[in-house]
């Protein structure tokens, strides 16, 4: 058996794999982070002991998928956004209250791992992974591995693609994720809309502009709003131009793109494939390189994590 975990602010959730990543039981609970730190690390102790096989022998291993940022190799969770957990040795506490053997990974990472073993980058050898959501973050699987460097390699979001440009929410200027999330594009759109640029934005959130999300602004694009539309537009093509670095740089089978914004469609992705062909070095970097939408859903955290302790044990197929 093997454990995969997915610890959110929100949500603390474990299941059962066999070795082949076929989920055998889930379980979830909240986090309760604003409870403190005790609370939350018993509440994953005992979320882990539900779904830990009856024979200890049987256990091959947990993979703990974890947000950023994290000392991967030492198996530290540094400072989450919404975990009351600060330099926390992860790794030397479940296993010391749980089982071991136990390794964590960045939640994108391990998202990306997901995809390349179970999902749309099956049969790849080489494959980038990217969501765009709240934020912006990447796995890069090179000759079939996860790719991290020293362990914190793989934060596509945090690469800068306008210098001094608005800052990011790591408190640095002009990275890929200021400029084409989820969040960003929300707040773009209040800052236009405070300007005075007219927009049905203002209609579809009955003039509350805290209420705008990326969702809206998707939705008011989609009805062909000239203002939505260009943030949907200019977001599209930051994401192409990273694309065609990224192509520049590793030259991979594929490119894999998950995450809430995705759902926009067409009016993303549109100039996203035209910023590829108009920065890309030569069309062989794109001509024979899909890029194609996630295909595993919520689980993916779950599936990542399982796959990492397959790829860390060296069992993979």
């Amino acid at each position: 058996t093997i454990i995969g975990v997915d610890v959110g602010g929100t949500l603390l959730r474990a299941a059962a794999f066999d070795e082949d990543l076929n989920l055998i039981e889930r379980v979830e609970q909240p986090t309760h982070a604003g409870r403190g730190p005790a609370v939350v690390l018993d509440r994953l102790y005992e979320t882990i002991r539900q779904v830990l096989p009856e024979r200890p022998a049987d256990l091959l291993g947990i993979g703990i998928v974890l947000p950023g940022p994290l000392e991967v190799h030492e198996g530290i969770l540094i400072a989450p956004p919404n975990l009351p957990l600060r330099d926390a040795p992860i790794v030397a506490l479940v296993e010391e209250n749980v089982a071991r053997p136990v390794f964590i990974g960045n939640d994108a990472d391990l998202a990306g791992l997901a995809e390349f073993m179970r999902g749309a980058g099956r049969g790849t050898e080489h494959m980038v992974y990217m969501t765009i959501s709240t934020g912006i973050g990447g796995g890069i699987i090179v000759d079939g591995k996860l790719r991290t460097g020293r362990g914190m390699g793989g934060e596509i979001g945090h690469m800068v693609i306008v210098p001094d440009g608005p800052l990011c929410g790591c408190g640095r200027p002009g990275h890929l994720e200021a400029v084409a999330s989820g969040t960003a594009i929300a707040r773009i759109a209040r800052e236009r809309l405070r300007a005075g640029e007219p927009s049905i934005l203002r209609d579809l959130v009955g003039g509350e502009l805290g209420e705008v999300t990326a969702k809206t602004v998707g939705a008011a694009a989609h009805e062909g709003d000239p203002l939505a539309l260009d943030i949907i537009t200019q977001a599209g093509r930051y994401i192409g131009m990273m694309i065609a670095s990224l192509m520049a740089l590793l030259n991979p089978d594929m490119f894999v793109l998950g995450g809430g914004v995705t759902r926009v469609g067409r009016l993303l992705f549109d100039p996203m494939h035209e910023a590829i062909r108009e920065y890309a070095q030569h069309p062989r970097y794109y001509e024979n390189t899909p890029i194609v939408q996630a295909e595993l859903g919520s689980d993916v955290g779950l599936i990542g994590a399982a796959a990492l302790v397959k790829q860390r044990l060296g069992l993979q197929d």
